[in-house]
């Protein structure tokens, strides 16, 4: 029988093809070790499951020893930080901010655009980000010997690994499209297990088209906005780098209002410093988790004593 106050960390990865499930989820480990070692922390042991789901929609995963004995670096691939140097890559940021401002920026991150032209915002989402395009199509994909929608298949999943775990103490990381499945899972299905600690990294919650996703919640809410989910019992820590290009709208806390627990958002600025073959990728889920902010967060959660059972009730009802 598992005790209520052991722990888990559970991760939810981003869009995009990716290794075998066993290799990131070592990776997300690593990252997640390497963080606490070198922002200098104790080392702590902990459990973690990784929710999976780029099978769905990339049946052949990215081949790791394929791309080592090439010797042609993938982002995909964990790499140690190189803490003594930590200069930026003048021609990506140069690249990426040119980038946002000529199409991001027009057709989605502007409110006024986005509403006027929700035609050339989908099209543009659809041409650049494909796993979304098929998460948000009502089109279905076959798995299983059954043919189901990609949404549904991805939060199932999202949903079987939160209710697994059940009466355990719940720290949960989400990255970038991640997000969105573990957001709608938890608004959508009201699954019953609590979730201590929330911290979404390069988030595209505050993102207008996605917001427009879900107009009708908004539209319940007194105040028009949407609302913590109530399974959030402690905190939700949005974390995000202000050149990742996936959380451009990065700032949640004003989009949110708190849930009856009395659980708001709080946005906190990093420093993503995951370079591959010499270039810093700001959105990188590895860098995320080594940043000092989350290492701060995840230690927290790791040394907290447990409550007692006042603490316990008051923060299951709370009061």
């Amino acid at each position: 029988m598992i005790k209520r106050e052991s722990k888990i960390i559970i991760g939810i990865h981003g869009l995009g093809n990716k290794p075998p499930k066993p290799a990131l989820e070592k990776w997300w480990i690593q990252a997640i070790a390497d963080g606490l070692k070198f922002n200098k922390y104790p080392e702590t042991k902990f459990d973690f499951e990784l929710v999976y789901w780029a099978d769905i929609l990339h049946p052949d995963p990215i081949d790791v020893d394929s791309e080592n004995k090439l010797n042609q670096p993938s982002e995909e691939i964990y790499a140690p930080e190189n803490y003594s140097d930590q200069k930026e890559n003048l021609t990506y940021t140069a690249k990426a901010k040119e980038y946002l401002e000529k199409f991001y920026g027009k057709f989605i991150v502007n409110e006024v655009l986005s509403l006027k032209y929700p035609s050339l915002t989908e099209f543009f989402v659809y041409l650049h980000l494909g796993d979304l395009k098929t998460y948000y199509s009502s089109s279905a994909i076959p798995c299983n010997g059954k043919i189901r929608q990609a949404k549904e298949i991805m939060i199932d999943r999202f949903l079987k690994c939160l209710n697994k775990h059940k009466g355990r103490k719940i720290f949960l990381i989400a990255h970038s499209m991640g997000s969105i499945i573990a957001q709608d899972a938890l608004i959508e299905y009201l699954p019953e297990a609590d979730i201590d600690t929330y911290v979404t990294i390069g988030s595209p919650l505050g993102q207008k088209y996605v917001i427009n996703k879900y107009q009708f919640e908004i539209e319940q809410n007194l105040k028009n906005k949407l609302v913590v989910p109530e399974q959030i019992i402690n905190k939700w820590y949005n974390l995000f780098d202000k050149e990742d290009q996936v959380a451009l709208n990065h700032q949640l806390t004003n989009l949110y209002k708190i849930n009856s627990r009395k659980v708001n958002i709080e946005d906190q600025i990093v420093k993503n410093l995951f370079t591959s073959g010499g270039v810093r990728n700001p959105h990188k889920s590895y860098g995320y988790l080594r940043t000092p902010e989350c290492s701060k967060i995840i230690n927290s959660f790791l040394i907290e004593k447990p409550t007692g059972i006042f603490g316990w009730i008051r923060k299951i009802f709370g009061k």
